[in-house]
């Protein structure tokens, strides 16, 4: 069963699986997911929350910086006002909602932007135990930087990294680095001990939304 809630000013859609304990957020860009996780909760045992309706630009990058493609609106930075509104208002008045006494075992998921969200949250917190990166935008200006110079922490958990074959020969200059980003990420979270798994599927930035979320729920929740 499906339920939908406003919380923040953010639109959830949530289906609860009948195994307690684990909860996976899908920060996605649209509302288009209900049939998809009533089924993917039952298949998986998880409980599944979309969460639509951000400033995607904004609140998920982690710091300004210029805008991309050329011409267009700068980016913010709101990433840790953003981060500090899921811990504190967002996974609270959720799982309270769904009944979760404990402190469940969390995953995030993201997609473009907010996959790039995705992986700075997990290194600067420990809100969530996995994480799914589907086309996350690691060309972002001085990330990958950012990440050569990071302690990187120690996680128990599960990173997932997924990248279209044809990301990398964007028009959009800026777009060609990440498939080269994504690969010098994957080294430095495995070399630095982390549990990773990356896939290159077929296809560019938008191809086959669904089924690139099946691999990433099949690797973090499937044996």
């Amino acid at each position: 069963m499906i339920q939908r809630l406003s919380i923040a000013n953010l639109d959830c859609l949530c289906s609860i699986a009948k195994t307690p304990g684990n909860i996976a957020y899908i920060l996605y860009p649209m509302d288009m997911l209900a049939d998809w996780i009533e089924q993917a909760s039952l298949k998986y045992g998880v409980s599944i929350v979309v969460i639509t309706g951000m400033d995607w630009q904004n609140v998920f990058s982690p710091w300004p910086a210029k805008g991309v493609p050329r011409g267009t609106e700068d980016f913010k930075g709101q990433s840790p006002e953003f981060l500090n509104l899921l811990q504190t208002t967002v996974t609270p008045a959720i799982e309270s909602h769904i009944g979760m006494s404990e402190k469940p075992n969390r995953s995030l998921i993201g997609v473009s932007m907010s996959g790039l969200f995705a992986l700075w949250q997990w290194m600067v917190s420990d809100t969530f135990h996995n994480i799914a990166s589907l086309s996350g935008s690691f060309w972002y200006e001085g990330f990958l930087e950012w990440m050569q110079r990071l302690a990187i922490p120690p996680k128990t958990g599960r990173g997932y990294f997924l990248l279209g074959s044809k990301e990398s020969k964007s028009n959009v200059r800026e777009f060609n680095t990440v498939g080269h980003n994504t690969d010098e990420i994957v080294t430095l979270l495995s070399d630095a001990g982390i549990k990773v798994g990356f896939q290159s599927v077929p296809g560019d930035h938008y191809s086959d939304p669904i089924p690139r979320l099946d691999r990433a729920f099949t690797s973090l929740f499937l044996p």
